[in-house]
């Protein structure tokens, strides 16, 4: 029985959901080729994982219903294919002269799909969706059949994350350490229980959001790539959540800053940027943002990062801001070619106790702001691209009037180290 669109999405949603909890990869795998046997209405397939020691395929899953037992991946055929062109490959009709004799698929099959385990140009491997009669691929197929692939090979990166913070965790547990170590690990402990459940809100935004898609009509292709568009959009934003947490985590990028590429940088176009990105956030928690009479004053940075810097910023001040409160954002020129940024607000402020260590990395308050679920690094965050833009932050804070954050950063030319 053919399944609505927003079904199927449902359905690969949920196999993302469920292949977290899964202990390897390759049953992450079996999941995804089971899942693309209903989806795309298929008969069985089976699944070949990219060996990256010895960049050779092997079997890595089959259905049970398997009629023949695959033979490794043949040099120039589909499976090549797929991974040179990156994109799926949809076979409608079999014919026996194709192939030579040991390949031959033409007694099991009429038509199949190779589908590229692939994201950002990484292959992991193919998914192999077969069936008996001959099957004509639809737009629709096509695009699942993509977004199969990719988010098969993003929910294997979302696992290997997981995997390695759980792995650090025991080996860290087995290692005697001095007292100072063994604080900084209690911090780490709750921050990837924290940085877990970063990982999972997205996914289960997304299944609300497919949920919710149900009720409407999605016969047109047009619904069907849209809905497909922004399933894509949740999950480039959970790789992006990744690629935080590894930076965040990395030992060496706090004491480095050979990944800052320095550029001449506006702040007044900057801010503007900024204020935009956050006026969704803002309206939610009816925030008022107040960005005006910026002056234009370049700087010398790299704009990915004073962006980020200032984006935490707001964002905590929004955050933890009162009902129709205000976010404020100035800068002004100081004295000795320095330029100031301030992010002020009227919102429940910061106590004595906990204003000397909010700075630092995996630190939470424990009262005053321990209601909003945080992974505690965001404001050390701040502090890291500050000093290696050769600059500060500070921060003045009254409980329940209000806090100021600056930022100080020189306006000439940051010199490399």
């Amino acid at each position: 029985m053919d399944q609505s669109i927003s079904k199927k999405i449902a359905l690969l949603n949920q196999t993302t959901l469920d292949s977290l909890a899964e202990v390897n990869i390759l049953k992450i795998i079996e999941r995804f080729t089971e899942t693309g046997l209903k989806i795309l209405g298929a008969n069985f397939g089976f699944a070949w994982w990219k060996n990256p020691e010895d960049d050779k395929y092997k079997l890595a899953y089959k259905s049970p219903n398997t009629p023949y037992e695959p033979k490794l991946p043949r040099e120039h055929g589909g499976n090549f294919m797929a991974e040179k062109n990156k994109t799926p490959i949809f076979v409608e009709k079999t014919i026996k002269e194709n192939y030579e004799k040991k390949y031959d698929v033409s007694p099991y099959m009429e038509s199949y799909a190779i589908i590229p385990i692939i994201y950002k140009n990484y292959l992991y491997g193919n998914l192999v969706i077969c069936f008996k009669k001959e099957h004509i691929f639809t737009d629709e197929d096509k695009e699942l059949s993509a977004s199969l692939g990719n988010t098969t090979a993003q929910t294997i990166i979302i696992h290997r994350f997981i995997e390695q913070e759980h792995k650090a965790l025991k080996k860290a547990e087995m290692l005697k350490y001095t007292w100072k170590l063994l604080k900084e690990e209690k911090l780490k402990t709750e921050f990837i229980a924290n940085a877990t459940h970063e990982l999972r809100t997205p996914l289960a935004i997304i299944k609300g959001n497919v949920d919710l898609a149900t009720k409407g009509d999605h016969k047109k292709l047009k619904s069907t790539k849209s809905a497909l568009r922004a399933i894509d959009h949740e999950i480039k934003h959970l790789v992006k959540i990744i690629s935080d947490l590894t930076l965040m985590t990395s030992s060496n990028v706090w004491e480095s800053n050979s990944k800052i590429v320095y550029k001449k940088v506006n702040l007044k176009s900057l801010v503007a940027h900024v204020a935009v990105r956050s006026k969704a956030l803002a309206y939610k928690n009816k925030i008022s943002i107040i960005a005006k009479n910026i002056p234009n004053i370049f700087i010398f940075g790299d704009k990915k990062y004073l962006e980020k810097m200032l984006f935490n910023l707001v964002k905590n001040s929004i955050t933890y801001n009162k009902k129709n409160g205000y976010t404020k954002i100035t800068v002004e020129e100081t004295k000795d070619n320095f330029v100031t940024i301030n992010i002020t607000d009227n919102g429940i402020g910061i106590s004595k106790k906990d204003l000397p260590r909010i700075f630092e990395r995996f630190y939470r308050a424990n009262k005053s702001r321990s209601s909003y679920a945080r992974t505690g690094l965001g404001l050390a965050i701040v502090k890291w691209i500050a000093e290696i833009h050769g600059g500060e932050v500070f921060v003045k804070s009254i409980k329940n009037k209000g806090s100021v954050f600056s930022v100080s950063l020189p306006i000439e030319k940051i010199k490399e180290i």
